[in-house]
């Protein structure tokens, strides 16, 4: 289950990208539940709140790609989490791969 909260313009492209990341990393029965936000002392964040269920809090004033960058980047952690594999914070990956991916979800469409 993926859930998008709020109504804005973002919604379709924030479920479209993360349908296709758990499609991607096969990360099955997994549950997502992102909160586009324009305050917010960084950029993403995300917790694990269940067995396999993540909430996700991306600020949306930034510009288009990097906030498509954000939400691989939040996703890169879910995935850590996921298959509880990660060094350190995890940080190091989830920026090193956070363009990359928006880069091949942008050329996938």
């Amino acid at each position: 289950m993926i859930k998008v909260f709020e109504a804005q313009p973002l919604k379709k492209l924030f479920l479209n990208i993360v349908e296709w990341f758990v499609r991607e990393h096969s990360l099955d029965d997994v549950s997502i539940y992102l909160h586009p936000v324009k305050d917010l002392n960084c950029w993403g964040e995300t917790e694990k709140i269940g067995d396999k269920e993540y909430r996700i809090k991306v600020c949306t004033e930034q510009s288009l790609r990097d906030t498509v960058a954000t939400v691989m980047h939040e996703m890169v952690h879910v995935q850590q989490w996921y298959t509880d594999k990660w060094q350190g914070d995890g940080e190091k990956e989830a920026e090193k791969r956070q363009y990359e991916l928006a880069d091949r979800y942008w050329k996938g469409k």
